[in-house]
């Protein structure tokens, strides 16, 4: 169910359970570009005036305000970053990249209203942007409507297979599915879901109830709050009562919701050694921002982390820091941003134009790219392979790998666990196929 955020609730949970300064330190505001006012809008497949003059437009959207900034700011640093790396190179296509970022404010409306301005107004080609499922849908209906082109960056629940999006981040049998079976063979049969209550933390435990039914696993509690909500102490009196003498807790909690969690999961202590909790939302970053004090010996499921060995890397990291800080931590969902700028700067050049979205789409399919995580490549149905790895939140903040695939894996956006989905693929390089076929 994807809520609308409660401002009022927000701004009344920041000034009493958060500091600025817990944010200041974690994330860096990067300031919205303003660009001139664009020609009529377009219409059709190629936005007017997106490829004139020397400049290329793009679009960034994420929430620099409100409960996801937790997250989302650094998202727009690592984007950033890519494009001053490939201007410094030469553009796309001998132009400049321009970006025109806007802030999804934490409210899925907003998330809509700015895409239909980046595509109306700003004229721009693709844009890069959402975290949340919640935000990612609202805008779906913009792209649709007005055949344009978005690229999402972070792992989501599946369910879903856009010919108008570009999914960087993990599909669940790429993140949620090697999670739960690795849970179920090194840390017990028995799970506690705890979400937030939107779209994705619902769809991810319909998705990790069907595996749990089917591997022998046991659910013994689920519950949710709202999306920025502080109000936990229920769940972990739930989670006390469902598991006296421990368990796995799955964690989808999304946002600075996390933070009043696991403070008080360590104060009613529920400690790691005998309640592990297995985030999908929670990186370096956010790791950072609530406190290593906090998630020590907790576990996190990626398809990348910053102590991942590889000269691409090291490369990322480097760059990362050398522009930001060197206090600053790299994470996945900034990776699957980063890489996906590269991405769409191989299919326009492969393409020979920005402004021809069918052609970029179709360029975009097969795309391989030698990522931090590891090698890439961009499946038909839109996703791409991805390496999977476990870790273990560690003293420093980062993680220890403690599970990792030999080798890529292909994205499956319809889940085979689920019955009503069992059995169904995507192809956009088939018409015939296209979003939705019975394999």
């Amino acid at each position: 169910m994807t809520k609308r955020f409660d401002r009022r609730k927000f701004i009344l949970y920041s000034s009493a359970t958060l500091t600025s300064s817990l944010f200041l330190k974690a994330c860096r505001t990067p300031t919205p570009t303003t660009t001139p006012a664009a020609s009529p809008t377009s219409t059709g497949n190629t936005p007017a005036a997106a490829g004139g003059g020397n400049t290329i437009k793009v679009g960034i959207l994420h929430s620099l305000s409100g409960t996801m900034s937790i997250s989302e700011k650094s998202v727009v640093d690592a984007e950033q970053l890519a494009i001053e790396e490939i201007n410094k190179a030469g553009g796309v296509l001998g132009k400049q990249i321009e970006a025109v970022i806007e802030d999804g404010n934490s409210d899925w409306p907003t998330f809509a209203e700015k895409a239909k301005k980046l595509i109306d107004q700003d004229k721009v080609v693709a844009v890069f942007g959402c975290w949340t499922s919640a935000s990612r849908k609202a805008v779906l209906p913009v792209f649709e409507e007005k055949n344009h082109m978005l690229w999402y960056p972070v792992q989501y629940e599946g369910q879903e297979c856009s010919k108008n999006i570009f999914y960087t981040g993990a599909a669940p049998n790429q993140q949620i599915e090697p999670a739960v079976d690795w849970l179920l063979e090194n840390k017990g049969k028995k799970f506690f879901l705890v979400g937030s209550d939107y779209v994705f933390p619902r769809t991810a435990n319909t998705i990790i109830k069907a595996q749990l039914a089917a591997k022998g696993g046991e659910l013994v509690g689920e519950d949710y709050i709202p999306l920025g909500g502080t109000e936990v102490t229920p769940i972990i009196t739930k989670i006390k009562a469902a598991l006296p003498d421990g368990g796995v807790i799955f964690n989808s909690l999304n946002g600075d919701s996390n933070v009043a969690f696991f403070k008080q999961l360590q104060g009613a202590g529920l400690g790691p050694d005998k309640y592990p909790s297995m985030s999908v939302s929670i990186a370096e970053e956010e790791v950072k921002a609530i406190g290593v004090e906090y998630l020590k010996g907790h576990y996190a499921a990626w398809n990348y982390f910053m102590t991942v060995e590889s000269p691409a890397n090291t490369k990322f990291v480097e760059a990362f820091k050398a522009k930001y800080g060197n206090e600053r931590v790299t994470n996945d969902p900034m990776e699957a941003a980063y890489i996906m700028v590269y991405l769409w700067k191989q299919a326009v050049e492969k393409a020979g134009t920005a402004d021809d979205l069918e052609k970029v789409r179709a360029a975009a399919l097969g795309q391989t790219f030698d990522a931090p995580g590891g090698t890439v490549t961009m499946d038909v149905n839109h996703h791409l392979s991805k390496f999977v790895r476990l870790g273990e939140v560690r003293e420093d903040g980062l993680f220890n790998i403690a599970f990792a695939t030999p080798e890529a894996v292909k994205p499956v956006p319809w889940n085979q666990f689920v019955a009503e989905t069992k059995g169904f693929a995507c192809d956009w390089s088939d018409p015939a196929k296209g979003g939705k076929f019975q394999a």
